[in-house]
């Protein structure tokens, strides 16, 4: 039997609805992800006057990435307020709890460090092992955001943009039979729990269970 871990992905109700109502998560693009710093590696010995040019090579990559790749998203918590007022509009969204499958070449556990990916600017006058050391440096990328960003304690999915469904302008990702377990509504999520029911039952996903959020009496936490 599969190795499984319980996620969560937040969003506002309105875009919650269309993903029940079209049965599939939004890829999120690299161009839109909300750290200023995700995919862009520092740069050390950088010629004088060649900052422009380094920052140039940098966004060159992240939109050759960009241009192929998403990312799904997912936090292992449900319980921190803060993600509910930051990516579920201020607990009026919903929060989808997901059963993820542990493969370590598919799902990437985020780490948070001080300590930014840096690149030798020396080092691409040289050709021999410059792929192997681009290669170490695209894996600290995929999986590494600033210690600021902790309280997220976020899960990835790198997904490739040829296999997603394509709807108005959007990449998306299927939710399969089995995947989605619970529609958490915000505890002041103005949606009605029997509409979200019968919104996933004609979605043919009528085995979700839904459930509103509360506000722990005792302690900052959120139950659900």
């Amino acid at each position: 039997m599969a190795d499984t871990i319980l996620l969560y992905r937040y969003m506002d109700s309105s875009a919650a609805l269309r993903t029940i109502e079209s049965r599939a998560f939004r890829v999120t693009r690299l161009h839109g992800l909300n750290d200023p710093f995700e995919w862009r590696p520092g740069v050390t010995n950088v010629i004088p006057r060649g900052e422009e040019i380094a920052r140039a090579a940098t966004e060159k990559s992240v939109a050759h990435m960009d241009s192929w790749m998403g990312v799904l998203c997912f936090s292992d918590t449900v319980a921190e307020p803060v993600l509910w007022s930051h990516y579920a509009d201020k607990h009026r969204g919903v929060s989808f709890e997901v059963d993820y499958e542990r493969r370590e070449d598919h799902l990437f556990k985020m780490d948070y460090t001080e300590t930014r990916p840096v690149i030798d600017a020396n080092r691409l006058l040289n050709n021999e092992g410059l792929s192997d050391y681009f290669g170490q440096m695209l894996k600290k990328l995929m999986r590494q955001k600033s210690s600021g960003w902790s309280y997220e304690r976020e899960y990835r999915v790198h997904i490739e943009l040829e296999v997603c469904q394509i709807s108005a302008g959007q990449y998306l990702m299927r939710i399969p039979d089995n995947f989605l377990k619970r529609v958490i509504l915000g505890f002041q999520c103005p949606l009605e729990e029997l509409y979200v029911k019968r919104a996933l039952e004609k979605s043919g996903l009528g085995s979700t269970e839904v459930v509103r959020a509360k506000r722990c009496l005792e302690t900052y936490a959120i139950r659900c």
